[in-house]
């Protein structure tokens, strides 16, 4: 390999057809005791003069001469080897110098003296700096047999998983909510699809180490909150913007709320008979009729001692825990209920300090994400202690700001030109570099990008999640005897 031009950003190289590079491989060009780190981002044709006529006419030969033309000098074999020299897109992702990855890209290397080798990506990383030392493996990347990511690196941290359906992204989102998990973390998961339950068991259903910590829980069934449990803070915040209550009846609400606690009556029955004695407009009491009977008819509500505590769930898992809020089959009301009740009970919990911080996995979270709640995860509930994964197969779906404020993005392929524009303008890396290497990547292959590889774009290959199959499509033929066919 050797450098045959810079042109702007991007440095060429010429590589002839043998030399194993591919696209996301990262090469060092070293000169005397420094070395500039490039990453092959395209890779094309060496187009020289004549070479196209030179192949038709090659064509044109093969095909009307009969028999075997000797060619003493092997001069047809060097053209050949000519034809298939490849030339290489790179960007310069840095200098090392004695042994230390700076961002410093302002030399230019020697075209003769240079020498150019492959390099595997880990030892790129480590000269750059300590990832953390709680590593979670999501599978290799180029040469690596094994690369992995850091339990640090996604706290405090906001991330994004995003690429086309069938492409993996659950895959890798359940490997980092087993890797937290096993480093002792709390995790809060709302599942769509029953994907998230089994992440606890292996493919054989072992009990992995994790298992008795993740704990899945459906509302209306085995998720259901009292209204002291949940507190006036998250019953009025579900009230106002799951429910639209308008701000007259929120302030009469609010006063119910102070008689049934002044005289420990705090239940949805006597809720129910307040409101039908309390004296009030007749369109309030309406208003709150209205509201009653949606909470009661929802399933959400009960006056039963075995009312889901989320203070009791991180007080009896000291050792961290995954709560998997299943959603699969919710009505989309309850689904709005259910979210709100969660963050803002969790919010309230951590600003008390009364639990630790939390890891929030939320797929496809524009079907019950209020708006407002897409700016509080990224900036007032990220500095309390919530740290969201988003995980969506629609990148338009995500607003740009969090997109612009995101610190780990996993890419997977993308078909759309669309998608790609939108999703390059808001990376953290140039748009060369995105839009070149995600349109090329292969289901189960993703591009990371942010301080999980200390901002150095990585392709990796995941690995297969071991865990029983879950979130599998039901399909009509699945299972149906093949007809017999008959001429």
């Amino acid at each position: 390999m050797r450098i045959l031009k810079k042109e702007g950003p991007n440095i060429l190289i010429v590589a002839s057809q043998n030399e194993d590079v591919r696209i996301g491989d990262y090469l060092m060009v070293t000169e005397k005791d420094r070395s500039l780190v490039l990453q092959v981002i395209d890779e094309n044709y060496l187009d020289v003069d004549g070479i196209m006529e030179e192949v038709a006419r090659e064509e044109v030969l093969l095909s009307s001469v009969q028999g075997v033309t000797e060619d003493p000098a092997d001069v047809g074999g060097i053209s050949r080897e000519i034809r298939d020299m490849r030339l290489l897109q790179c960007k310069a992702r840095g200098s090392v110098e004695h042994g230390r990855h700076s961002p410093r890209i302002d030399w230019i290397p020697s075209r003769t003296t240079s020498k150019i080798t492959r390099q595997n990506v880990n030892d790129i990383l480590d000269s750059a700096g300590n990832r953390g030392l709680r590593k979670i493996k999501i599978g290799k990347s180029g040469r690596a047999s094994s690369f992995s990511v850091t339990a640090e690196a996604l706290d405090g941290r906001i991330t994004i998983i995003t690429g086309r359906k069938e492409s993996g992204k659950s895959h890798l989102a359940k490997m980092l909510v087993r890797g937290l998990l096993e480093h002792g973390a709390f995790c809060v998961i709302f599942d769509l699809n029953d994907e998230y339950g089994t992440i606890g068991l292996t493919a054989d259903g072992t009990k992995t180490g994790v298992a008795d910590r993740v704990v899945v829980r459906k509302p209306a069934r085995d998720l259901k909150f009292s209204l002291e449990g949940a507190g006036i803070r998250a019953v009025t915040s579900l009230l106002q913007h799951s429910l639209e209550m308008p701000g007259t009846t929120l302030r009469e609400f609010m006063r119910i709320w102070e008689g049934m606690e002044a005289k420990h009556e705090l239940s949805m029955e006597s809720f129910g008979a307040y409101i039908q004695q309390w004296r009030c407009n007749e369109f309030v009491r309406d208003a709150l009729n209205a509201r009653y009977y949606t909470l009661s008819n929802s399933g959400l509500f009960t006056d039963s001692e075995s009312a889901f505590r989320l203070d009791e769930f991180f007080a009896s898992h000291p050792e961290g825990g995954a709560l998997v809020i299943s959603l699969s089959r919710v009505s989309p009301l309850n689904r709005k209920m259910t979210v709100e009740l969660i963050l803002s009970k969790l919010v309230e919990l951590l600003e008390q300090k009364a639990i630790p911080p939390v890891f929030l996995l939320s797929e496809e979270a524009h079907l019950y994400l209020r708006e407002t709640y897409w700016e509080d995860l990224i900036t007032r509930m990220r500095h309390f202690g919530v740290f969201t994964t988003f995980v969506t197969n629609q990148p338009d779906a995500i607003k740009q700001e969090i997109y612009r404020q995101a610190d780990n993005i996993f890419l997977y392929n993308f078909s759309s030109e669309a998608d790609l524009n939108l999703v390059a303008q808001a990376s953290m890396v140039d748009t060369d570099t995105v839009k070149s290497i995600v349109r090329t990547l292969p289901p189960h292959m993703c591009l990371v990008l942010g301080h999980a590889v200390n901002n150095l774009p990585v392709v990796v290959t995941v690995d297969e999640f071991d865990a029983p199959p879950s979130g599998i499509t039901r399909r009509f033929f699945d299972g149906l005897r093949v007809p017999s066919l008959t001429r």
